[in-house]
């Protein structure tokens, strides 16, 4: 599967956009876990899981780890606390990527298949 593919397939579930939705919006308030000074915005599992109701750990830890595989964040272990971030470089990376992949390229000469169409949309009679 190439990259696009596993980051279209991480954004599929609307409780991942939402995890990257808090991610995006950063560490906001006090937390349950120390302040991260490696990176002071991220966000520890546990403040995810209840800025999202209470979500299971299990259920967070899978879809976290759906979205680690895809390159869409980090994850940085201090202690006993996980800290995650959006992965800013390969989200750059991403929209550099799809803009390259699909954006306007040459038109090929049409082969003899593809030649002009009667008017009438009829086939030709044989």
């Amino acid at each position: 599967m190439d990259d696009v593919a596993k980051v279209a397939e991480a954004l599929g579930d609307p409780l991942r956009v939402r995890i990257l939705d808090l991610l995006a919006a950063g560490r906001h308030a006090p937390c349950c876990s120390p302040t991260n000074p490696e990176t002071p915005v991220a966000i520890c599992a546990c403040d995810i899981a209840e800025d999202l109701g209470g979500l299971a750990p299990s259920k967070l830890a899978y879809h976290l780890g759906r979205l680690r595989v895809a390159g869409l964040v980090h994850e940085q272990r201090r202690g006993k606390w996980v800290y995650y971030s959006i992965n800013q470089e390969a989200l750059a990376g991403l929209c550099q990527g799809i803009a390259e992949r699909w954006s306007k390229r040459p038109q090929a000469e049409p082969s003899s298949c593809c030649g002009p169409r009667r008017r009438s949309g009829r086939a030709p009679r044989r």
